[in-house]
């Protein structure tokens, strides 16, 4: 019975995905067909691919955050166990991910203090990483673009929210001071951890650049990894979106308007979210049975020695 819900669980999980990612390709769903129908296959795949060595170069990050806090865990596992717990941002709240690692990793004898300071760590290398790489790319363009887009109204509107916002953090600097400074002591990157974060922003933002390309627009590479690092920042930190759907997909289709019309820049937006998902799944339906693969042939070796 055990196996059995667990099985139930984790199909309503995909579904529960598969939903939320719909309605987005619905509501454009004449500019997608028409851009897919557009799109040259093999830089669909080269996008696919820059994704899947993106998610690896993450599952190397997860495993570096959880050395920092004192977690070992090889490769394969860490990588696993990341990608995995990565479906269950796509369930509203966004904080399922780290309760379903938080989960894997006391099997594996860690603390709840380690896994406390294992995710903050790879959080804050994350969206430290994706803020620092956006706001240098393509900063000053993205504010430019945001000028001249937006009526005074929501512009108006985004920067009260970004005033609150930065009191918000400023209340919570002072209020639990000693605690955050403790975390971001304890949180400094390593190099490796470093060269890591470079290469995953590289190939994330690399990856949106080849459907940008596949459809005709003159954003540069540069642009596109910065727009892709600070769309992704901005939408983890929103706990309301799953997996940031909705505002890092507006953020993509703002930063693209200087450069298609408005349908043509969702479309891509929408692509790229859908192969995102793709990408997602497609690991985690191949990496169990390969997981199971391994684990037997090492199962065997031992039982004949």
């Amino acid at each position: 019975m055990r196996k059995l819900y667990v099985a139930l669980a984790k199909w309503l999980w995909v579904g529960c995905v598969v939903v939320a990612a719909g309605a987005v390709v619905w509501r454009s769903r004449d500019d997608v067909l028409r851009m897919f129908s557009q799109m040259p296959l093999w830089l669909m795949a080269l996008s696919f691919l820059l994704l899947v060595a993106a998610k690896l170069l993450l599952g190397e990050n997860a495993r570096i955050a959880a050395a920092h806090s004192g977690i070992a865990l090889d490769y394969g596992t860490a990588t696993r166990l990341y990608n995995l717990s990565q479906l269950g941002k796509y369930l509203p709240g966004s904080v399922w991910q780290f309760i379903g690692r938080a989960a894997a990793y006391r099997t594996h004898g860690a603390s709840y203090a380690q896994i406390r300071d294992a995710l903050l760590t790879e959080s804050l290398w994350i969206v430290a990483a994706a803020f620092c790489i956006g706001g240098l790319l393509c900063g000053p363009a993205l504010l430019s673009i945001v000028h001249n887009s937006l009526s005074s109204v929501v512009a108006w509107w985004l920067l009260a929210l970004v005033a609150i916002g930065t009191l918000g953090v400023a209340g919570l600097l002072v209020w639990k001071r000693a605690a955050f400074m403790r975390y971001l002591r304890s949180a400094v990157p390593t190099l490796r951890a470093v060269l890591v974060q470079t290469a995953i922003w590289c190939l994330l933002g690399g990856s949106f650049w080849v459907l940008v390309q596949a459809c005709d627009m003159d954003a540069g590479l540069v642009f596109s990894i910065g727009l892709f690092a600070a769309a992704y920042a901005v939408g983890f930190l929103v706990p309301i979106a799953p997996a940031g759907l909705g505002i890092r997909d507006g953020i993509l289709t703002l930063g693209l308007l200087p450069f298609a019309p408005a349908g043509e820049a969702v479309a891509v937006t929408v692509v790229a979210r859908l192969i995102y998902l793709v990408v997602e799944l497609v690991l985690v339906a191949i990496q169990e049975p390969v997981a199971r693969l391994f684990g037997k042939r090492r199962c065997d070796s031992g039982s004949e020695t």
